[in-house]
């Protein structure tokens, strides 16, 4: 009988994180369907008693967010917030800005100087959007060129390449949260960070895009140059998703001289301390530098790295009489952008907690098992990612919502982890890459004066192209790995 009933609620488990992909889906509101998700699972928790469910569900919301661990990450979130908008006031995105236009003198130049900045930009994907961007646009003015070709690059340069970047970043904190709460619900001891560093080479999507903007570039095709700048339209699609309000720029950062050093020094400085911290907390368990890296407390070396850095940083520019009320209003601003990702990773989190104490991983195991075609699975979990994605709008949303469900189903199949994590951010990345309703698409052309749904028609058969290749490359890697 208790057998029966550990059964009945593994099936039940399942629709729980079904319910609440639908809901995002159909609603836009990621939030709200993970709170809808855990209360649900909380009250079948509780056999339907509500009062005890909605105990249970803060219960594994406080659990979830109590560890060591998920402190760290949602510090790390904040403070790297806080600290790229404190590199806005500094004048450094000026002074690259300066170096660049000496040497661009044609369109492909202006387009490379995209790439180029990403060297100091990639720590996130608005502040790489508008720093590159606002570079960006001024050179391709000079040039004459193409702005819907700008976009696109400013589009795949903003999300597409900074997932594949493995330190210092804020999606490699979020990506790792995820990760290592999906791990933990499944009964998995594997470091989140070297798994996620293993799923690179398997993020198809990205890596092709990436491919293709460089092409692109280098071959100088594709996009028509003549377009209907409907600037009402526009400003009424950016203020709907708040990108206006969010990273309008105040008076003093206009005034600001151009100080390239600004936004050099501070990022050295971030990558040199978050590898002398991977090193340092993991010198013990591994064997050499690398070894190390792997084993690093990963969620600590990428909290103290990024709070280290934003000090000298904070430091740096008082001794150059930047105001310190300018500092703080950033530093407040910056961390507030960051709690709606704050707020969707410990839902995730309460939620995956809720759904395994349901038997959603034993029923994974024990029911679906090998009755699930062992070749599609990557590629299913691929394309599930990139509808979800396209839908919301939101890479972080859906990869919160489908790595509990992926990694359980990889265990119970015996698939290759790494490769299953690849097809989850690769599907999640389709949408902030290709969707009307994705930050990174308003962002990109609302910084290059593109018409958003002008920006999306121009790049879609590029992306439709990125998501045929990649389909091809999970199916493949299915009976490879």
């Amino acid at each position: 009988m208790e057998r029966n009933m550990n059964m009945n609620y593994g099936f039940i488990s399942i629709f729980i994180p079904i319910i609440v992909i639908a809901l995002a889906t159909f609603t836009k509101r990621i939030i709200s369907s993970l709170v809808v998700g855990i209360l649900a699972g909380g009250i079948m928790l509780a056999g339907g008693n509500i009062v005890k469910g909605i105990i249970l569900s803060t219960d594994h919301l406080v659990k979830a967010i109590a560890s060591e661990e998920s402190v760290y990450i949602i510090l790390f979130l904040f403070v790297f917030g806080a600290f790229g908008e404190i590199m806005k006031v500094s004048g450094g995105i000026k002074g690259f800005s300066k170096i660049t236009d000496k040497y661009v003198k044609t369109e492909k130049g202006a387009l490379a100087a995209v790439w180029f900045v990403s060297i100091v930009t990639s720590i996130d994907c608005c502040f790489h959007a508008i720093s590159s961007g606002t570079i960006g646009k001024a050179l391709i003015e000079k040039t004459n060129g193409n702005k819907k070709k700008l976009a696109f690059v400013v589009n795949v340069t903003s999300c597409l390449l900074i997932i594949l970047i493995p330190f210092g970043t804020t999606y490699v904190g979020y990506i790792v949260g995820v990760i290592a709460s999906s791990l933990s619900k499944a009964g998995i001891n594997q470091s989140p960070y070297e798994l996620f560093i293993k799923s690179i080479p398997y993020n198809f999507y990205a890596i092709t895009m990436v491919l293709i903007s460089i092409i692109v570039i280098i071959f100088n095709f594709g996009f028509k140059k003549t377009i209907k700048v409907d600037t009402k339209n526009e400003e009424t699609d950016t203020h709907e998703h708040g990108q206006n309000e969010a990273h309008e720029q105040c008076e003093f950062e206009e005034k600001a001289p151009p100080r390239p050093l600004n936004l050099i020094l501070p990022l050295t400085s971030l990558i040199v301390t978050t590898f002398f911290f991977f090193w340092f907390t993991g010198k013990d368990k591994g064997i050499g530098f690398t070894g190390a890296i792997m084993n690093a407390d990963f969620e600590k070396s990428i909290f103290m790295s990024a709070l280290i850095t934003l000090v000298i940083t904070c430091v740096f520019y008082i001794i150059q009489k930047i105001p310190m009320s300018e500092i703080e209003s950033h530093f407040l601003s910056g961390g507030n952008e960051m709690m709606p990702p704050i707020i969707v990773l410990t839902l995730s989190w309460g939620l995956s907690s809720i759904v395994q104490d349901l038997g959603f991983t034993k029923f994974i195991t024990s029911v679906m098992g090998n009755q699930v075609p062992r070749f599609l699975i990557p590629a299913s979990i691929y394309l599930l990612g990139c509808a979800i994605s396209y839908s919301m709008g939101s890479a972080w949303g859906t990869w919160a919502l489908i790595m509990p469900i992926a990694i359980p189903i990889a265990v119970a199949t015996n698939i290759n982890l790494a490769l299953i994590i690849g097809s989850v951010l690769a599907g999640g990345s389709f949408g902030d890459n290709a969707s009307p309703l994705g930050e990174t698409a308003i962002l990109s052309s609302s910084i290059s004066e593109v018409p958003l749904m002008e920006h999306i028609k121009s790049e879609l058969p590029y992306c439709l192209i990125g998501v045929g290749i990649s389909t091809m490359f999970f199916i493949i890697s299915a009976f490879i790995f």
